[in-house]
């Protein structure tokens, strides 16, 4: 098959055109300009794996003309995976340029697709945030009527509009938390998520393998899957930081006290039915005490300076937060 990948450089981009060069499939990726310097060392390995087998193409999504040239070169792809996009936090700081570039380059991408002599199956990847707040209800399914409550999330939900009513064969895979040793949570975004919310990961590797399965599964087409870890890959977000916090030499995160954290707003939760999205298309190969293990590797040379400095990077930590903070410590959670 030929599948042509927008955003193709990003965390799960990365993964899902490893998952088809794996598969023997040849890709044609389409990413911004800007994403030239980006991840140059895991960018010339997938050019050295894929050898003959995958093209790059530069240009907007939200240019039909520059769309439409590269599918031609790509010789009309079987299947496009669109994945290109503006997430938070920058979505949220810039909400006219995230609708712009998200619902904008999503219907130029479907304008496109129409044009072709055989249009190809679109494989969109969507959201768990679609859900919204999921806090006091944390079991998700299909079923459950969508309430986006953020700029990101309300995109995602136009995409999902324009796709169904494009008269294209589709597949719309929502995702779960993604997971991967690659992103660790040290920046204000950490503390958007209220501790309590139940996690259902999925790991970047098997996320785009997901996608890579959807884009030849004559069974998916016309349907919406959650795509999570299932019961393996659930936790809460405080073990989840209690984790990560010990494998930065930090210990507990008891240290990062309730206060510091977002009340709600947030989404995710655990799935009621992403295995039947697994029962399909067969991706799932890590659970999330597999991402643990990557992370504690990753961070071996790194602990030990983090147990020596924690007088100086626990603060730091805490100041990152944009909430605000309450007095005392919280006790550290069994983990889930």
């Amino acid at each position: 098959m030929r599948v042509f990948v927008t955003g193709g450089f990003g965390n799960v981009g990365m993964s899902t055109v490893r998952a088809l060069l794996s598969f023997g499939h040849d890709v044609c990726i389409f990413e911004h300009p800007s994403a030239r310097s980006r991840r140059q060392k895991r960018l010339r390995e997938l050019l050295r794996d894929g050898r003959d087998k995958l093209r790059i193409f530069y240009g907007d999504i939200t240019d039909a003309g520059a769309l439409s040239e590269a599918m031609a070169c790509a010789g009309g792809p079987d299947a496009v995976i669109h994945l290109a996009g503006i997430i938070p936090p920058l979505a949220d700081r810039e909400p006219k340029l995230a609708s712009h570039v998200n619902v904008g380059g999503t219907r130029a991408l479907l304008e496109v697709c129409k044009l072709l002599d055989r249009p190809p199956r679109v494989i969109f990847a969507s959201s768990v945030a679609l859900y919204g707040d999921r806090l006091a209800n944390p079991w998700i399914s299909i079923q459950d009527p969508v309430a986006p409550n953020d700029t990101y999330s309300v995109t995602k939900n136009e995409c999902e509009a324009l796709l169904r009513a494009s008269g294209l064969e589709w597949v719309i895979l929502r995702l779960s938390y993604v997971v991967s040793s690659d992103w660790l949570p040290f920046s204000p975004q950490l503390y958007d998520v209220p501790p309590a919310t139940r996690l259902e990961v999925v790991h970047t590797e098997d996320a785009g393998r997901a996608f890579a399965k959807a884009s030849d599964s004559t069974q998916s087409a016309g349907r919406i899957f959650n795509i999570g870890g299932g019961p393996g890959c659930r936790t809460t977000y405080r073990a989840y930081l209690d984790r990560l916090m010990r494998y930065f030499g930090l210990g507990s995160s008891s240290f990062l006290p309730d206060g510091l954290f977002a009340k709600g707003k947030f989404h995710c939760g655990w799935f009621t039915d992403s295995d039947a999205a697994e029962s399909l298309l067969h991706f799932r190969s890590k659970t999330i005490e597999d991402y643990y293990s990557e992370v504690s590797w990753r961070m071996r040379a790194v602990r030990p300076l983090g147990s020596i400095a924690v007088w100086a990077v626990k603060p730091w930590i805490r100041s990152l937060s944009p909430y605000q903070a309450k007095a005392g410590r919280v006790r550290s959670p069994q983990f889930v």
